[in-house]
């Protein structure tokens, strides 16, 4: 088969952009039958060659085979262009199959295609992004679109595909559960006592610290971590820093603002945007690792962490019990309370810190992106047919 798989977001450093890597990674080293076309953007930091080292992460994605090519396009993903120009782009390139690697897609493209649903937390938090009734209206008929005229659903979890199945009425059948995997990166190389000192002074960290990595955004639970942390100081005693890794969202500066209201801010390190190489160093450097979300499609920042052998305490939410099973303890992420008890319940003994990390790893080394890609080949042959 000739298949096409939309990379657009690759090189952007976000979830969606590293599962589109990892895929054409895996299937590079899997596939030498059909013929693949990875769609970039012009614009991205994907670069036009396939054997390359990322600019961003400095990992290398080894893809040499002659039945890999790469196809520059100007459709911008989220964009008019894509509604567009991109169906005259696939269309050039006489595809049998096309893969999608998010919902978005062009809702006139003809032929056949799989799509991959990550989740579906803009139905529940639909965020400000989409404030306007046009951007709800067109975000609603894209999914819906995806999500009925593909071949094949991808959904990253049971729990999300519990979501596609009851938002959008469809045919449990017609969707597979194909999980993501984890970066070897986050358990093969070590952490010198040195590196971990260099990384910490180079972010201002100085005591020992609880860890959380992700956007800020309502459906991640801020305020309530901000407002456990203080009574994990307040109540149990424990001289820690909270330090938050990751992209702060202008969109949604009342986060913020609620984050840095509580009174032990001064021990909230907000760092923004951390490149892989000091990210993998702290978290092995963390005592806990936090993940306080309300709603997820995977958990995979949580996964990383359970392959980087940090314990991990998280919210009580059916896909993080799926994914990261008996290496982690869980909390109601509704209660500030319970938040503050169970990080509390983990730091009180080494012996329960050890299990947690000991059950993650293992835990970890159940989500191989080979097996991932393996499954979507799979996926693929069977639309073929």
């Amino acid at each position: 088969m000739r298949i096409g798989i939309d990379c657009r977001m690759a090189g952007t450093g976000e979830g969606i952009g590293r599962y589109c890597e990892e895929l054409a990674v895996n299937l590079g080293a899997l596939d030498s039958e059909n013929t693949y076309y990875l769609l970039t953007n012009e614009i991205s930091n994907f670069p036009a060659r396939l054997d390359f080292v990322h600019a961003k992460s400095g990992r290398q994605f080894p893809i040499s085979k002659t039945n890999f090519h790469i196809v520059k396009t100007r459709s911008k993903y989220y964009s008019f262009a894509e509604q567009t120009k991109l169906v005259g782009e696939l269309r050039r390139l006489k595809l049998d199959l096309v893969h999608f690697t998010n919902f978005n897609l062009p809702i006139l493209y003809p032929g056949k295609f799989v799509t991959t649903i990550h989740d579906v937390i803009h139905h529940s938090y639909p965020g400000k992004k989409m404030s306007h009734l046009f951007h709800r209206l067109a975000y609603r008929l894209v999914i819906n679109t995806a999500v009925r005229r593909a071949s094949k659903v991808i959904a990253v979890s049971e729990a999300t595909k519990n979501d596609i199945v009851k938002v959008f009425g469809i045919y449990p059948n017609k969707v597979s559960v194909i999980h993501e995997g984890v970066d070897p990166n986050f358990t093969v190389r070590p952490v010198s006592k040195d590196g971990l000192d260099k990384v910490k002074a180079k972010y201002g960290i100085g005591k020992p610290y609880l860890l959380f990595v992700g956007v800020w955004r309502q459906y991640k639970n801020l305020p309530r971590l901000a407002a456990a942390f203080d009574i994990l100081k307040e109540k149990y005693g424990r001289d820690y820093e909270l330090v938050l890794a990751g992209k702060i969202d202008p969109f949604y500066p009342e986060i913020a603002r609620e984050v840095f209201a509580v009174k032990h801010s001064k021990d909230i390190k907000a760092l923004g945007y951390i490149p892989d190489a000091d990210l993998r160093t702290l978290y092995v450097g963390a005592k806990i690792f936090v993940l306080p979300s309300l709603v997820e499609g995977f958990g995979l920042i949580g996964l990383e962490a359970q392959a980087a052998g940090v314990p991990v305490v998280a919210s009580d939410i059916p896909v993080l019990r799926e994914i990261l099973g008996e290496g982690a303890i869980f909390f109601d992420p509704s209660s500030v309370e319970d938040i503050a008890g169970k990080i509390n319940q983990a730091l009180s003994s080494q012996r329960v810190l050890d299990e947690l990390s000991q059950k993650g790893k293992a835990n970890a080394q159940k989500f191989d992106w080979r097996e991932t890609a393996r499954e979507t080949l799979q996926v693929y042959r069977e639309c073929g047919i």
